[in-house]
């Protein structure tokens, strides 16, 4: 039965997935020299087996998640690039879906292309997340033997000796024209030869020689050449004169030149040889301050605002001033009243007249200081604030009085608007609604409607309008009609109806007569179609373990299933009503068969299966150990770092995972041996679980790793500001590490390597070191790595040597 279940799932799944979901872009045709294979089964934390390292080129991509590589489930999963996330190699989009049950038995075999750096994948299963890793792939030795072509130009400000005055700048460039330039070096003065990114600008004083060359990707050196220059001190700047500095006031004036409300000075200061330095100024003799803005003043009275400046050289000008007065604004005056006016609107008859209501609508504005409220009088009563059209539906003859009042108190004269309200005349109709009747359905050949029939009225006024329509079915009291009214009850039928408009006037009864029949029953002869399956858990030998679920299923188009019957090993037939289950050891036959409700029976069918015993249950947890490596002192501490490996078997259910706990921290899945490199003291615990969920007794063990060297003996010194891996510049920021060093000098990339893939695995040893000290993040680690696999470092001919 789960069997049965996985692979619905499985189909299910597979088709809720795009088209595309299992496709391989950069697919290649032809096949590739290097095989990489994946595996997954019953664990959905992780991989059963996954490469670590390839080489740049053509790949074969083979994933498994089938019985042979431990699916004994029938788990869906998917090996899947990350093509998203730009810390990683994102040129190859794969996407596999595999699973015991699809139509390759979950292997699935592609063709791509790989380039030098770092590829994430991971399964895309809900819940499978888990599942991931990296795969480096470094980049294959190339054939070319010719060095790259090296330049070097000098610039700058050369005096009349052609010596540069102040500094020089160098800048070097490399041309190659077979495997491309991996990077360019240079020594300055003798130094260590250091990585070229930028011109090199020197601005020591003295006779220099800047040394270069180049290295192309294959690993070929170009000859050193050199460069001379002199550098020498500029001569001073000779500037005694002071700034030139004026000032301006800016503002609105009265007829008198005094500024409104405030007034803007603003100053500025010009010096043709060293430049301004700075400006101050003082406003009504306070303390100078520095001039950065112009300056606002809006207190009233009499001002003087004194200003100076001082040029780079200290050269400070003399003090000048600028005089100005200040003044309040002048209030507006507003003596002209608000213009009002007032309309009437409404329905009116042929005398003028406003049938029922009048609706008076007053405006009034104000160009000065705005309207602040209108008044209006309705036939001759108190004047009210005015705040909505006023409505008059009184009968007679009205009046409205209307003024307006501005903000400045000035109220304009009264004005007013005379109208007539009269009462509406009564609707005259006096002649009932047309009505009619339809009825619709399927006829047999005598007329009468087989089923139901449909009744529909409808009704017209072209006067007051149709208030209503009503109805009444064989004689039943009247209802109101709002649908056509569905009979369906078999017999003669009459339909009476009437309706009635606006003005209560109500038309003649009218009725319609109908026959509903019943309609003739189906004929089947067909009998029902059936299937049965089974299901349970499998041995090798394809026995169901413990038991068998036989489901068996029937179908009929016509009329309907009435009932199943099976018959178990001969036996006599039975009522099925649900799965049958069978746990009885031995060789077992399922006849089945179904009737339809018209009494047809279908032909026998069988299935044939065999139970066996299940082995005993595993109640017995795993055997685990772990020993420990590294070099000792003489005191039996680990100098440097100690690796510790965990082993575990079971001999019943197998082992499903190892865990392991160091110095208190939470457990953690054991995939690889545990490299410990923090000198102190080390309590290292472990256990394990087999399939069948039993867990060991955890286990222990003690270590102590001590230094191997002072925390400052690095490797190399390498103090630039960000990482790199040969020419290759990360962007990481190149920190301190918790022993001193930097990253740069941890990572050695001008050691003699024995070859790529060995730097490669390095720099991925120290990243993941660093990752766990806290001195990288999972964004900046990957990075590096991308870098060490995209860089040539321990490629043959390949030498920073002398950085």
């Amino acid at each position: 039965m789960l069997m049965a279940l996985m692979a619905v799932v499985f189909t299910a799944f597979a088709l809720a997935v795009p088209a595309a979901y299992a496709a391989v872009n950069h697919a290649e045709k032809t096949a590739a020299t290097q095989v990489l294979t994946w595996t997954a089964g019953d664990d959905y934390t992780k991989y059963t087996s996954a490469p670590t390292t390839a080489v740049a080129g053509k790949a074969t991509i083979v994933f498994e998640s089938s019985a042979a590589t431990g699916n004994t489930t029938g788990l869906t999963h998917t090996l899947t690039f990350d093509a998203s996330n730009t810390d990683y190699n994102n040129d190859v989009s794969l996407n596999i879906l595999a699973s015991p049950f699809d139509s390759e038995g979950g292997k699935h075999t592609v063709e791509v292309t790989l380039t030098p750096g770092v590829y994430r994948y991971f399964c895309a299963m809900p819940g499978h997340q888990m599942m991931t890793g990296e795969l480096i792939v470094t980049a294959a030795p190339g054939d070319d033997t010719t060095a790259p072509d090296t330049s070097a130009t000098v610039s700058g400000t050369k005096d009349s000796a052609g010596n540069y005055v102040g500094s020089a700048s160098v800048a070097l460039t490399a041309s190659d024209a077979e495997s491309g330039v991996a990077g360019i070096e240079y020594s300055l003065d003798g130094a260590s030869y250091n990585n070229y990114t930028a011109p090199v600008a020197v601005s020591s004083v003295g006779r220099h020689t800047l040394s270069y060359r180049a290295t192309d990707k294959a690993g070929n050196t170009s000859p050193v050449k050199s460069v001379d220059f002199t550098v020498v001190a500029p001569e001073p700047p000779k500037d005694t004169t002071p700034p030139d500095a004026s000032a301006t006031v800016s503002g609105t004036k009265d007829s008198a030149g005094n500024y409104v409300s405030s007034a803007r000075v603003t100053v500025t200061a010009s010096d043709a040889e060293s430049g301004v330095a700075g400006i101050e100024y003082s406003l009504d003799g306070a303390s100078y301050r520095n001039y950065t803005a112009p300056v606002d003043v809006d207190a009233v009275g009499r001002h003087t605002l004194s200003y100076r400046a001082t040029d780079k050289a200290g050269n400070t000008s003399s003090v000048k001033s600028v005089e100005f007065t200040v003044v309040a604004p002048e209030p507006p005056k507003d003596t002209t009243p608000p213009d009002a006016s007032a309309t009437v609107s409404g329905t009116k008859d042929s005398a003028g007249n406003y049938v029922s209501s009048a609706r008076v609508t007053v405006t009034a504005s104000d160009a000065e200081s705005g309207v602040a409220g209108i008044e209006y009088s309705l036939d001759g009563a108190s004047y009210s604030n005015y705040t909505a059209p006023v409505v008059v539906n009184s009968v007679g003859r009205h009046t409205l009085s209307y003024r307006a009042t501005d903000k400045a108190g000035n109220t304009s004269s009264v004005k007013s608007v005379e109208f007539t309200v009269v009462a509406p005349e009564p609707p005259k109709d006096t002649t009932p609604p047309d009505t009619s009747a339809t009825v619709s359905g399927t006829k047999d050949s005598a007329g009468s409607y087989v089923s139901s029939a449909t009744v529909t009225v409808t009704a017209s006024d072209a006067e007051s309008g149709v208030a209503g329509i009503e109805y009444s079915l064989d004689g039943a009291s009247y209802g109101n009609y709002t649908a056509p009214v569905v009979v369906n009850s078999v017999g003669r039928h009459t339909l009476s109806y009437r309706a009635t408009d606006k003005a209560g006037n109500t038309s003649s009864v009218k009725s319609v007569e109908f026959t509903v029949v019943a309609p003739e029953p189906p004929k089947d002869t067909t009998p029902p179609d059936t299937s049965a399956t089974v299901s349970g858990t499998k041995d090798s030998a394809g026995s169901y373990v413990s038991s068998a679920t036989v489901t068996v299923t029937a179908s009929d188009a016509d009329s309907g299933v009435a009932g199943i019957e099976y018959s178990l090993d001969g036996a006599s037939y039975r009522n099925y009503t649900a799965p049958v289950g069978v746990d009885v050891v031995g060789r077992h036959t399922l006849s089945y068969r179904a009737t339809d409700k018209a009494g047809n029976t279908s032909t026998p069918q069988s299935v044939e299966f065999t139970v066996v015993a299940a082995p005993p249950a595993d109640r017995t947890p795993p055997q685990v150990s772990a020993s420990v490596s590294g070099t000792k002192n003489d005191s039996g501490d680990y100098v440097g770092s100690a690796t510790v490996t965990v082993t575990a078997s079971d001999a019943e259910s197998g082992v499903a995972r190892i865990e392991y706990s160091l110095d208190g921290g939470p457990y953690l899945q054991y995939s690889a041996p545990v490299a410990i490199d923090r000198a102190g003291s080390h309590t290292l615990l472990y256990r394990a679980s087999d399939k069948a969920g039993n867990t060991s007794t955890p286990q222990s063990l003690s270590l102590t790793i001590v230094d191997s060297k002072p925390p400052t003996d690095c490797p190399e010194t390498d103090n630039r500001s960000t990482v790199f891996t040969g020419s290759i510049n990360t962007g990481v920021p190149n920190r301190v590490t918790t022993n001193g060093c930097t990253v740069n000098e941890l990572i050695e990339d001008h050691r003699a390597w024995k070859n790529h893939g060995a730097f490669v695995s390095h720099v991925g040893e120290i990243v993941t070191t660093l990752r766990k000290e806290g001195v990288l993040d999972q964004r900046e680690a990957a990075l590096i790595k991308k870098a060490a696999g995209q860089s040539d470092v321990g490629i043959p001919n390949h030498s920073l040597a002398g950085r």
